[in-house]
């Protein structure tokens, strides 16, 4: 499979709370001690076949999460695969002009 392919697929999904180890705890998490995945973390390497459990499992080691719970596993939709590759090609034109996230105080 090529770039082009890869990018065009609808990817996987995870996402899981983990136990907040900020000090002192944040007061903004929606439970109390933990924090969200949020709109979820991206799964590269075929992890969706071993299942959420270890899915989530090696992500969170990747991430140095600890103590993982609530973990959902989806594949993304039509809509969010075209909206993030509308995304990347716009970056993609913006480096080709030489705009990137990169430029320092320019913003």
């Amino acid at each position: 499979m090529n770039r082009e392919e890869r990018l065009s697929a609808r990817r996987w999904k995870i996402s899981y709370t983990y136990r907040c180890i900020c000090n002192p705890q944040c007061y903004w998490t929606k439970i109390p001690g933990r924090h969200a995945g949020g709109s979820g973390t991206f799964l590269n390497n075929g992890e969706e076949a071993l299942g959420a459990e270890a899915a989530a499992a090696i992500v969170a080691v990747q991430h140095r999460h600890v103590d993982i719970a609530g973990i959902r596993m989806w594949q993304e939709s039509a809509e969010e695969r075209d909206a993030r590759l509308a995304l990347d090609r716009r970056q993609e034109a913006d480096e080709r002009r030489g705009v990137h996230w990169a430029m320092g105080g320019a913003n």
